[in-house]
């Protein structure tokens, strides 16, 4: 491959590009909003792969593999709104500031990407236009929908993990992310005990005091319940696995919706 090779995006996303944004169930006014920041895995066809194999823009580097699915079918079960972002994290991550060296990453796993190298600040800016403010903008306006329509909403961020991650071997089948406001995290991993001999990890692989920049943003900035659930990927394998970790999720956040002890407002 020419070792000049451009990949700056575009000005603008073609008719054939994804949109970067999937609102599912729009509208929906209960008081839950369920996101996915790593969803998609969609590169513009201007920006040639980043430079990667396909093989690659299937791995764990680029998207959360099953968490759009997870997103969708949980809300459509509590009848609640989801908001997806489509682009893959490589291009740029929102869920890290804008500025962080990881938010559009030279190296990930190892694995080198072109398009990431030297990045100028004009592409830099043009990425954040296309793709990262989009999706914050749209959870923005979500969640400003929902604090309108009653009492404060939850927030819930659904991701995927790895089984493994370099020598680290990750034997949680679900990981329970929360901050300093600890209100929803700690009623999921209660629920999740209940409902069956599952291996929970309380801020593990990630810890949601160091990570979980969108959470801070749209939901422990202004006080209200939050929670980044993680799942195993290889537990969402196939679509009977995607099934069941709904199934488990509907039964522990039906009852958390309206528990007005979560939905009150409270800041640490």
């Amino acid at each position: 491959m020419n070792a000049t090779q451009v990949y700056d995006c575009p000005s603008s996303l073609s008719e054939e590009d994804p949109g970067p944004v999937l609102i599912h169930n729009p509208g929906c006014g209960r008081g839950l909003l369920v996101i996915a920041d790593h969803a998609g895995n969609a590169v513009p066809a201007a920006m040639n792969n980043l430079g990667l194999e396909n093989d690659d823009l299937v791995r764990h580097i680029a998207w959360d593999p099953g968490a759009a699915l997870v997103a969708t079918e949980l809300a459509t079960r509590l009848r609640a709104t989801a908001v997806l972002s489509q682009y893959s994290r490589l291009i740029v991550d929102p869920n890290r500031p804008l500025g962080d060296t990881s938010s559009m990453p030279q190296v990930s796993d190892g694995i080198a990407v072109p398009a990431n190298a030297d990045l100028s600040e004009q592409e830099r800016v043009r990425r954040a236009k296309l793709f990262y403010w989009p999706y914050h903008v749209a959870v923005s306006q979500e969640m400003a929908r929902l604090c309108m329509e009653g009492e404060g909403p939850l927030l819930v961020s659904i991701h995927s993990f790895t089984p493994d991650f370099g020598e680290e071997d990750r034997p949680w089948h679900i990981g329970v992310m929360s901050a300093a406001d600890r209100r929803l995290g700690d009623a999921v991993i209660a629920g999740l005990k209940k409902c069956g001999d599952y291996n929970v990890g309380d801020n593990q692989p990630y810890s949601g005091i160091e990570y979980g920049y969108t959470l801070k943003v749209h939901a422990a900035a202004q006080g209200l319940a939050n929670v980044q659930i993680e799942i195993r990927q290889d537990l969402l394998a196939d679509q009977a696995g995607v099934r069941r970790w709904v199934d488990v999720l509907e039964t522990v956040l039906t009852p958390l919706i309206n528990d007005l002890s979560l939905r009150s407002i409270m800041h640490h």
